[in-house]
């Protein structure tokens, strides 16, 4: 793909790089960057050409984590294990850049080596948060990226974050409220997420923790899914289901050599729920429903292998079973 058909006003700087991308002229690069509510007009670029390439992995790996700007030191500590325990995976990590939750997303993201993209409720050239701009160094130098729809000289009004986060939203296919009171602009996010049909996580907490006010909403009024671990997210990446003790077994490059497919995720949701139901189902069945799909039992078969191969199945007496 030529970036230079769909990139305008491109200027050099010292690395990084700064580019506008405009969704009317050209040849429209990355086009599910405006596949979203109200899409921007442009969109205001800053990052080397490596880490550009990141959106392309959007929204299918990508992950945002987002939370109050004040968070205790327990829901720090707990953004650190995640990241960390997701230090193998190919998930980008997508924050507000904010201070609290966000700066601590970016933080461990960059130091467990997974990809972060920072998108800013601000123009480039501002310095807000100003305690910040050390985390904006940082994701440059290892290869993140830098977004806003804002013109480079704005300074950010407070309406700015809101429709900042409907990007932050909907560029992710998974978003995850670290914690968030009654009032949180996470909550803002996580309605975008949730209404644009993406998956929501909330760490669960203590009754009646005002801190968590905005979580437990979330969690009692089924607009999320209780975060526990990292195997949570299996719930909208498979592979993650038995995340631990896949590592554990030393899996780690085999697996993610082996990410599954979409006709693979199809047939493992489709045994998760025999397994829920029945305990499993048999070969048999699982062909005919697949047929009736449409596929051909070269395509039925290697589904299956890939998700066997994946361990995201496992054959018991004559049944095949969820993980």
């Amino acid at each position: 793909m030529n970036l230079a058909l769909s990139v305008l006003n491109l200027r050099f700087v010292p690395k990084p790089i700064r580019n506008i991308l405009e969704k009317e002229k050209g040849e429209v690069l990355f086009p599910f960057l405006w596949n979203v509510d109200r899409p921007p007009p442009r969109l205001y670029i800053e990052g080397n050409e490596t880490a550009i390439r990141l959106l392309e992995k959007l929204p299918d790996r990508a992950l945002a984590i987002v939370g109050t700007r004040i968070p205790q030191r327990r829901s720090a500590l707990f953004v650190e294990k995640i990241l960390r325990d997701l230090k193998n995976s190919d998930l980008v990590i997508i924050s507000g850049f904010a201070r609290g939750i966000d700066a601590i997303a970016h933080e461990n993201a960059i130091r467990n080596g997974i990809p972060t993209i920072a998108v800013l409720g601000t123009g480039l050239n501002s310095e807000y948060p100003a305690q910040n701009q050390g985390l904006r160094r940082r994701i440059l130098e290892a290869n993140g990226l830098l977004v806003t729809e804002f013109e480079p000289d704005d300074l950010g009004m407070p309406d700015h974050f809101i429709r900042r986060n409907r990007l932050i939203a909907q560029w992710s296919k998974a978003t995850w409220v670290v914690e968030a009171s009654a009032r949180s602009g996470a909550l803002n996010t996580a309605a975008w997420a949730r209404n644009a049909g993406r998956f929501v996580f909330a760490t669960p907490s203590f009754p009646e923790e005002p801190a968590f006010f905005g979580n437990r909403k979330l969690l009692e009024r089924d607009h999320a899914m209780s975060f526990f671990n990292v195997e949570s997210l299996g719930a909208s990446w498979l592979e993650f289901a038995n995340w631990k003790q896949r590592i554990e077994r030393g899996g780690v490059q085999q697996r993610l050599s082996i990410l599954l497919s979409e006709d693979s995720e199809l047939l493992v949701k489709k045994i998760l729920t025999h397994t829920k139901s029945n305990g499993g189902t048999e070969v048999s069945e699982l062909l005919d429903w697949a047929i009736a799909r449409g596929w051909t039992p070269q395509r039925f078969f290697e589904a299956a292998e890939k998700a066997l191969t994946a361990e995201a199945i496992v054959e018991k007496g004559g049944m095949w079973v969820s993980c």
